[in-house]
């Protein structure tokens, strides 16, 4: 057994969701990449059962990277609960168990359901850094006895918290999209601008390097860029190698290379199975594998009509700025690179996916006669929001947004600029424009 970390612990968004589940039945599983919190999340969660009056001592932390507890945990659920009484866990009382790396047991859904199932007095909160382990091991009979979490670099307002800017997270906290868009609220414009070029300077960096917290928390430039690549080379060459037994890692970095030059674009399989010489279902394999590793995701279309609207490959996106750019090998300042718009883009892509609610997605709109628009938030209502990251002199209406709001007279829609705000009426639709930072 080991003891959590007791370094210096900052706020994430998602504890506020995961404590609704803290003291219920099901098991709380907690997924992300390598490196993202995951185990200052379980602290955060630890913190949050001391508020609530739970004693220390019913409180325990096994991380499964510790080989000697990995293979305790992988003689089955009966020999864990004989270990816990060897180290003195009173097994009648209540007690909270959290297990970090979940995916390196051998049968993890067997071994948490004969402890849930049988000894409802023990709160198992477990993590793991794979969907696509933890989707093949955990089977159907965890149904209905698990709520998963998915864990993600940090967003922009939790940045700031990280880099102890407290006025500026305050000040963004009330005035930004989310709000606006969730709550109706009218931002308080004039003091934003007060503070813009605080803002735009904060948000280049959080664009150069991402949000992976070490990274954050590292003053250094030339350091930040040390730790990204450390994470990269951990993903590629153990995560890929030895969990996901990819025997060619040369191919799946080139792919990951490529398609980190493309951001923002359409995932082409027939372009890129020609430009990397690699058989399609050998791409469409590692596609997966990115994709449930937590460091690239594909946005689907969004169309309500199939013969002029549909556009059916998806877009291509990283979750973390910072890991893109070890991709591209390319750390300059937005100002001065070729792919600002792409890095945006995908900046973009990382606030809206980090913010989104249960049963939102994220599409994008594109017409076969070239009409686009970058993301569609998908709910109750559909949320229009174009990136036009440039200066405006006044609030025009880009082509796409125009051309939506004729086929779709949504309530909302938003338009990302480099340094301008304002809000105007376009019919019953209500228009924002807002830096990129909002």
């Amino acid at each position: 057994m080991l003891q959590l970390s007791s370094n210096k612990l900052y706020p994430r968004k998602i504890i506020d969701k995961i404590k609704e589940f803290l003291f219920g039945e099901e098991i709380i599983v907690v997924v992300g990449a390598r490196q993202v919190g995951k185990t200052c999340i379980l602290q955060l969660l630890k913190e949050e059962l001391l508020k609530n009056g739970i004693e220390e001592k019913s409180i325990y932390y096994f991380d499964l990277e510790d080989l000697s507890l990995l293979k305790v945990l992988n003689g089955g659920a009966n020999e864990f609960l004989s270990y816990l009484s060897s180290i003195g866990v009173n097994l009648e009382g209540k007690t909270f168990i959290f297990i970090d790396e979940i995916q390196h047991l051998d049968n993890p859904s067997n071994f948490l359901k004969i402890i849930g199932d049988h000894h409802k007095n023990i709160k198992l909160i477990v993590s793991g850094s794979s969907t696509f382990e933890i989707r093949k091991k955990f089977k159907d009979s965890l149904a209905g006895r698990k709520i998963l979490f998915e864990v993600y670099p940090l967003d922009f307002s939790e940045f700031l918290l990280f880099k102890e800017k407290k006025v500026f997270y305050n000040l963004l906290l009330e005035n930004n999209l989310f709000k606006i868009r969730t709550e109706g609220i009218e931002p308080d414009f004039e003091k934003l601008k007060f503070h813009a070029d605080d803002f735009k300077r904060l948000f280049e960096e959080f664009t150069i390097y991402g949000g992976y917290p070490r990274t954050v928390l590292e003053p250094g430039y030339e350091k930040k860029v040390v730790y990204l690549t450390e994470i990269y080379n951990t993903y590629v060459k153990k995560d890929i190698k030895d969990l996901m037994r990819i025997d060619n890692v040369t191919a799946f970095n080139n792919l990951l290379q490529v398609l980190s030059l493309q951001v923002g674009n359409l995932l082409n399989y027939n372009s890129i199975t020609a430009d990397l010489q690699t058989a399609r279902d050998t791409i469409e394999r590692y596609v997966f594998v990115l994709e449930n590793t937590f460091i690239a995701h594909f946005v689907p279309p969004y169309f309500t009509n199939r013969r002029k609207e549909i556009i059916k490959m998806p877009k291509i996106y990283f979750f973390d700025n910072g890991l893109r750019n070890v991709a591209t090998k390319n750390f300059e300042a937005p100002e001065t690179r070729v792919d600002a718009g792409a890095l945006v883009e995908n900046y973009v892509f990382t606030q809206l996916i980090k913010n989104l609610k249960t049963l939102e997605e994220l599409r994008f709109w594109r017409t076969l006669s070239k009409n686009e628009i970058d993301f569609i938030i998908m709910g109750q209502n559909p949320v229009p929001v174009e990136i036009k990251y440039r200066p405006f002199k006044s609030p025009a209406l880009p082509k796409g947004i125009r051309y939506f709001l004729k086929k779709y007279p949504v309530q909302q829609a938003f338009v990302l600029t480099k340094d301008f705000f304002a809000r105007v009426e376009e019919g019953k639709t209500r228009i924002y424009f807002l830096p990129v930072w909002m």
